[in-house]
């Protein structure tokens, strides 16, 4: 009996390392892909000043970062076992700090992409007149960016690589950066997904009801002819709308992880349950790179716009 579960054991944990090599390189190759692709797009001329173009353009430069050194070093420590993170104290502290840092910051700039999509639409002129706004969303964006280093900057000083891991200050603060991970990185995001999800549906109700008017014989008539820009800019709701479903299929799981393994952290487990839960651990945090990953994809096929924007460039290169 204790021969088969040794045995499922190594094969649990060698499943864990496959999928760091194998899942997590799709990853990094698809990732790259896709922030280069929403690099172009958001920089195009017809929509680099568009304010949400302003916030999703940075959100595929932090992307970028995200993807080349925390998920490779991810790939390069979990999969092929490269101890680079456990070797170099300075690799340590970039590495926990832009895993929180990057991830944060990403996510608030959709979320303020999606914010001025909301306000955008709006009847209500008062509520209008901050959206599209180019110099605010590069102001919020710097903000963003120093509010999350105020956040989680104590990284760069309070982790260390000593016996052979990666770790926080032993005591207090271990169980602090804990408990701040768990309610930054995975409690919030779902969470404002969700409202910012509900508050999309609602909207797009809205206006699809205010676009269609009686004619004077009592049937229903598109009121206006909408330009091209007009019309990428409607689509751009669905992207936003399919990306926040993205977030709470592959964030839940994540969050549901970190929670249970912070909780259970000193109890007692068998080898080859804590070869179990490593595997869903891998699994679960590599999927939550799957919303980075799949931004620029989403975009391309949801809205005809943006595929022209990306075909215009590759024929003037």
């Amino acid at each position: 009996m204790n021969d088969t579960a040794s045995s499922y054991s190594s094969i649990l944990i060698a499943v864990s390392y496959q999928l760091n090599i194998y899942f997590g390189s799709f990853l990094l190759v698809a990732g790259n892909i896709g922030c280069m692709g929403n690099i172009i797009l958001f920089r195009s001329p017809t929509l680099r000043a568009r304010a949400y173009s302003i916030y999703l353009f940075w959100e595929a430069v932090s992307d970028f970062l995200y993807f080349n050194f925390v998920l490779m070093t991810r790939v390069l420590q979990r999969g092929f076992r490269i101890p680079i993170l456990t070797r170099y104290d300075v690799l340590c502290k970039l590495r926990v700090f832009l895993t929180d840092w990057s991830n944060q910051v990403s996510f608030s700039f959709f979320a303020f992409a999606t914010i001025d999509r909301l306000l955008s639409t709006q009847r209500s002129n008062k509520y209008r007149q901050w959206s599209n706004r180019a110099d605010l969303a590069l102001k919020i964006c710097l903000i963003c960016a120093f509010v999350w280093l105020l956040v989680f900057g104590h990284r760069l000083i309070l982790y260390s690589a000593t016996k052979g891991a990666c770790i926080p200050l032993p005591g207090f603060y271990a169980y602090f950066d804990a408990y701040n991970e768990i309610f930054f990185k995975a409690i919030c995001p779902p969470t404002v997904m969700i409202i910012l999800a509900y508050l999309l549906i609602q909207n797009v109700r809205g206006v699809s009801q205010r676009q269609i008017a009686p004619t004077s014989n009592g049937t229903p008539a598109n009121l206006t002819q909408r330009s091209a820009l007009q019309l990428m800019d409607s689509r751009l709701t669905l992207m936003l709308m399919l990306q926040s479903f993205v977030v709470l299929i592959t964030y839940i799981p994540f969050a549901t992880q970190l929670m249970y393994s912070n909780i259970t952290q000193y109890c007692p487990k068998s080898t080859l349950r804590n070869a179990q839960e490593s595997v869903f651990a891998e699994l679960t945090h590599l999927l939550s790179y799957t919303f980075f990953a799949s931004s620029f994809y989403v975009s391309i096929i949801t809205n005809v716009g943006f595929r022209r924007q990306i075909k215009k460039f590759f024929k003037k290169s």
